[in-house]
């Protein structure tokens, strides 16, 4: 059989992508290496225990918003629940609530920083809402041919001109612009959220995308059971408008032939397709394609050589304490070893999530950011020394931060590293969170969704528009526009 569409991978990108295409009717199977679906976002169990993998927070679910846009599109409706607050810092002795409502969040912004910061949020809530205005009408971004140009000059879009500085201007600009750049503990603040949101910190951060990052925790979303439950949706979905799934089946090889494309797998397992959605990262590409198309990739993969690893922790605790949200970062005072800065994010489940722990106890992610190098070419026996140095190191800030659960049980507790995300995901060198945003290079001058070469296409986090599930989803909107567009 010769499908319409082949798409390796069953994360957010890859099975969004995959719905949208069955829906519109093309035949379409879903080729995953692991198990289960999700990637990044996927989970594992321990008996009566489910812990998230990687990402844990929903946002961008509003109508006029990527995830929104996708559940109106599929007729799904996930159990999710608003949080408000969305997010609770600690930082030094400060305790910073990050409300959902807007005027709520800047005075707090302003009392804890001790600051005047009106303007500044004024400006980034702003800016976040004509950025969604301006992505959910122009989905041929970044431009690929002339005819992308002409659509993107159209005068409905000469009112968002004002947003260009945004792609090569740091978010330090507007720090300055408002006064707020030497306010070393604001400015370290945002840095902490920007390294969650964009990859890096406000000095290379642009603040086009910045203010996507920093305005997410107003609109906050726990999903029930787990980060992958929306996504068991979408594949309910998929499989019920005939659309196909095979899992353990990691793709080795990608050839081209008459018809299209020729996938070969690790098991020996032979497909075609007329056109191929990969969900994969860029580097993961140049790995296994021919010719042309690996020389395609082998240019963007050297182009954007480096992204961040992580480090998380897994643990089952008593609940012996009253939450006032799920997500809370902790900031240590000095950095974490190993680590890339001072912050660490935590996970909690909700009390009444019974899908993910019994009555009385919870379960947690934890995870910072860390460069892959740290976790290679060392011995098994240094691996382990770091992991048991950065495990104590976050136990300890925890303990700190929240000392009612310091003498709690705590069950089936795992650590994870760049390594352990290698090996389950089969991403290059364990990378996550996609390329980080940078104003060296701009979020057009990103891997675009479409590729030279026919019916070839691509999401996920290591192409436009990046990182994040809502940028992620919205990325596979774009590509079946694209798609729908041009036909096969």
């Amino acid at each position: 059989m010769i499908y319409d569409y082949i798409v390796i991978g069953s994360g957010y990108g890859g099975l969004s992508a995959a719905a949208l295409l069955v829906k519109q009717g093309f035949s379409v199977l879903i080729l995953e290496s692991h198990v289960a679906i999700g990637g990044c976002a996927s989970f594992f169990k321990r008996k009566e225990f489910t812990f998230d993998v990687g990402a844990t927070t929903l946002s961008g679910v509003l109508p006029h918003q990527p995830l929104g846009r996708l559940f109106e599109q599929i007729n799904i409706k996930p159990n999710i629940e608003k949080l408000d607050p969305g997010m609770i810092i600690y930082q030094k002795n400060k305790k910073i609530t990050r409300y959902s409502d807007k005027n709520k969040w800047i005075n707090e912004a302003s009392e804890k920083f001790n600051s005047e910061q009106k303007g500044f949020w004024d400006e980034i809530y702003n800016i976040e809402s004509m950025s969604w205005q301006l992505i959910k009408q122009n989905y041929r971004m970044p431009p690929t041919k002339l005819s992308d140009l002409i659509h993107l000059a159209k005068p409905s879009n000469l009112r968002f001109i004002k947003l260009l500085p945004g792609l090569i201007r740091p978010v330090t600009d507007l720090l300055k612009k408002y006064d707020l750049d030497k306010n070393e503990d604001f400015v370290e603040f945002v840095d902490e959220q920007l390294l969650i949101s964009t990859q890096t910190t406000s000095s290379l951060a642009p603040y086009l995308t910045s203010a996507i990052g920093l305005s997410y925790p107003s609109e906050t979303y726990y999903p029930y059971g787990g980060i992958y439950k929306p996504l068991e949706m979408v594949l309910d979905y998929f499989k019920s408008a005939k659309g196909e799934i095979k899992f353990k089946e990691k793709v080795t090889n990608i050839s081209e032939t008459k018809e299209g494309y020729q996938l070969t797998t690790k098991k020996g397992s032979i497909y075609h397709s007329k056109g191929i959605v990969s969900n994969i990262p860029i580097w993961n590409m140049a790995n296994i394609t021919e010719g042309s198309i690996k020389k395609y990739f082998v240019s963007k993969s050297d182009k954007f050589k480096t992204a961040w690893g992580a480090f998380t922790m897994y643990f089952a605790i008593e609940d012996k304490m009253d939450l006032e949200t799920a997500y809370y970062q902790i900031h240590s005072a000095n950095p974490l070893p190993y680590c890339s800065g001072k912050s660490f994010f935590v996970s909690f489940s909700l009390r009444d999530d019974f899908k993910k722990s019994p009555k009385g106890w919870r379960t947690v992610t934890i995870s910072a950011h860390t460069n892959t190098s740290e976790w290679e070419n060392i011995s098994e026996d240094e691996y382990n020394r770091r992991k048991e140095a950065l495990e104590k190191e976050i136990f300890e800030n925890f303990d700190n931060f929240f000392p009612q659960l310091k003498d709690a049980e705590k069950l089936y507790i795992n650590a994870g590293t760049p390594n352990t995300f290698k090996f389950f995901t089969n991403r290059h060198k364990g990378y996550v969170g996609g390329i980080p945003h940078s104003i060296k290079r701009t979020l057009l001058q990103m891997p675009p969704n479409v590729t030279p070469f026919k019916n070839l296409y691509l999401v996920g986090d290591t192409v436009f528009p990046g990182q994040g599930l809502p940028s992620v989803v919205l990325g596979s909107l774009n590509i079946v526009d694209v798609i729908t567009h041009r036909g096969i």
